[in-house]
């Protein structure tokens, strides 16, 4: 069955999953971004020594549910679940996507990540801290804000080491913290066929789980269903890759490292029934056989207004070896 099929035929669940999918926002902390293409870029004024190791790109490595490296672990303050018992808290979310370091004024370091929010730090003897507790950031794709209170950096050659502490700030009045350690590797361009291959061939999709809400995909018409299938992915040139979902649809997705995504930054697929456009979809994987993924966009059915779609914790293994190295 295709992605509008099950779209059409899937019933609302709750009101609880109204609530998710407008408020996922608020947890899906740093996977989300809003559609900027990938590129590499240099700042234009010439760094200070004591900043130089900072700058550049940084794409997560990718998510540990065992170690919790890089995965971001939303609960009630008391570190429960009943301060909101509409989500399946705690809830671990593991983290996609990439931050810019660049020189920000009076010594300081901007962080521009890939949802297009921009944080600044001070420089420490020891690594970054964020230059104020206050900062906060508007999801454009999702259409919610957060505040980070702590986001403390380290770097070590091209490895950076991070820690970060939010705050949700629920319609309800709850206030839900999400508390983080991760790791990244610094981004200098296509690293190459072997990186490259690590992408390539058939990865299907692990069984959905409403629990964890892995593989869930939730809409904001109050309506829940499982992703499912293979992604076929092959290769374009020497940095794209073409991902032929299930639903029949082709995307294209730009490779930096470990980290592939949609490019240009918004695609529609055009089928029978109606449209399916995507506004941001990111995959990470080290080891070629599993991946991590989120993904959000829009479906309009026979003329019918859209529905957004999101995937925020999306995970899938390899099912053939076709391509990797």
């Amino acid at each position: 069955m295709s992605f509008s099929q099950r779209l059409m035929h899937a019933g609302p669940r709750s009101r609880a999953w109204i609530r998710i999918a407008l408020r996922f926002g608020l947890v899906a902390l740093f996977a989300v971004a809003v559609g900027t293409s990938y590129r590499l870029t240099r700042a234009s004024a010439e760094p200070a020594p004591s900043v130089q190791k900072y700058l550049g790109y940084w794409n997560y490595d990718q998510p540990n549910l065992t170690t919790l490296n890089n995965i971001d672990v939303l609960a009630c303050p008391d570190s429960g679940g009943q301060c909101d018992p509409q989500l399946p808290l705690p809830l671990k979310i593991p983290q996609v996507g990439w931050v810019l370091f660049s020189q920000g004024p009076n010594g300081t370091v901007n962080g521009h990540t890939d949802q297009g929010c921009t944080w600044n730090f001070r420089v420490t003897a020891t690594g970054l801290e964020l230059s104020s507790t206050t900062q906060e950031c508007f999801n454009v794709n999702i259409g919610s804000a957060y505040n980070i209170t702590k986001w403390s950096v380290t770097v070590d050659g091209n490895k950076e080491h991070e820690e970060i502490v939010s705050i949700s700030h629920q319609p309800n009045g709850v206030e839900l913290i999400g508390t983080m350690k991760g790791s990244r590797t610094r981004v200098n361009g296509v690293d190459g066929t072997a990186s490259f291959s690590r992408f390539l061939g058939e990865y299907s999709y692990d069984p959905a789980d409403f629990h964890t809400l892995t593989n869930v995909v939730v809409t904001d018409k109050g309506s829940a269903f499982p992703e499912q299938g293979t992604v076929q992915f092959t290769q374009t040139d020497r940095s794209t890759i073409l991902a032929h979902t299930p639903d029949g649809c082709n995307w294209t997705l730009a490779v930096r490292g470990n980290t592939a995504e949609l490019d240009p930054a918004t695609q529609t697929c055009h089928l029978a029934n109606g449209d399916v456009s995507l506004r941001y979809w990111a995959i990470v994987t080290d080891d070629g056989v599993h991946m991590n993924a989120f993904r959000s966009g829009t479906i309009t059915l026979n003329g019918q207004q859209p529905t957004n779609t999101f995937l925020f914790i999306g995970a899938l293994t390899r099912s053939s070896q076709a391509g990797k190295a």
